[in-house]
């Protein structure tokens, strides 16, 4: 099972490409709203955490996801089942 840094550092690196701002990614930073990550580069996003962790993330958990904290919790959840 990932440890809550690796699942928040694998987050970041997927998020990269989508932050040319370079803007800082913390636990509580909005995904949408802090970062200005569209909805497309979400679902990218979400599917390259799919791939990497060999998990499916249901839809209606990812319209709750605001934070990049909440979306670590949802994969470090989705792990452990």
């Amino acid at each position: 099972m990932p440890t809550r840094n690796e699942v928040y550092d694998k987050i970041c690196e997927l998020l990269e490409p989508y932050n040319p701002k370079n803007r800082p990614i913390e636990m509580s930073s909005g995904i949408m709203s802090d970062l200005e990550v569209d909805s497309t580069a979400v679902f990218d996003i979400i599917m390259g955490l799919e791939d990497h962790y060999d998990i499916s993330i249901p839809m209606e958990m990812v319209s709750d996801i605001k934070t990049v904290g909440e979306l670590t919790s949802a994969i470090i959840q989705l792990t452990s089942e």
